[in-house]
């Protein structure tokens, strides 16, 4: 992920100027983690490529399927920055003369394609394929978001995610999981009344 701006450092620069930052804008943020990805994943192509063809069939084989495996994920990473890099932004800050346009500004920005992809929606859908139930359970989450092609949050694609990672995907939007009864069993998972909470009224 890309390092965190402002750093603590531009947070106390402008908390001792009496300077407010803004809220960061997510899509913006996704913009960045995309570019950072494929730039991971280009370093590691030109790693594996680098270390030469081998001698041994075993070894040699490895490491065809290492970079057919990172070539995948670099194709994906790209085609997401790409859609991320496309998307058009709604949310372009109103001037003087069009306050009075705020509220129907607003309501072009959650119609707006860009917030229709983050890790929130795809979760509420999952929620809605499993028959829209009260809670899921992080695993099972988990294991619907996985049949999903591309990325989640241009980070990992979907077939990567982990009940961990996902929690890690989930926290800044407010959602976290929490201690859920599955009939005898008590589990991790999600309510989705905090997945509806925690939508996003426009990521870009």
């Amino acid at each position: 992920m890309t390092p965190r701006f402002p750093s603590g450092l531009d947070d106390l620069s402008a908390a001792l100027a009496g300077i407010e930052i803004p809220q960061e804008n997510p899509h913006h943020r996704a913009i960045l983690d995309a570019h950072r990805r494929v730039q991971q994943l280009d370093a590691q192509l030109l790693a594996v490529a680098g270390d030469g063809p081998t001698h041994c069939c075993t070894d040699a084989r490895g490491q065809l399927e290492q970079l057919t495996d990172i070539l995948i994920l670099r194709l994906l990473a790209g085609a997401e920055l790409t859609r991320l890099l496309s998307s058009p932004c709604c949310c372009s800050p109103a001037s003087d003369e069009a306050e009075a346009d705020t509220a129907e500004d607003e309501a072009e920005c959650r119609s707006c394609l860009a917030a229709e992809h983050t890790i929130v929606h795809a979760c509420l859908d999952a929620f809605a394929a499993d028959g829209d139930p009260a809670a899921m359970s992080s695993a099972a989450l988990t294991d619907r978001l996985r049949r999903l092609p591309g990325m989640a949050e241009a980070r990992w694609t979907y077939a990567e995610l982990t009940p961990q990672r996902l929690g890690r995907l989930l926290a800044p939007y407010g959602a976290r999981p929490r201690n859920v009864r599955f009939g005898t069993y008590q589990l991790k998972g999600y309510l989705r009344s905090s997945l509806m909470a925690a939508l996003p009224d426009c990521s870009c």
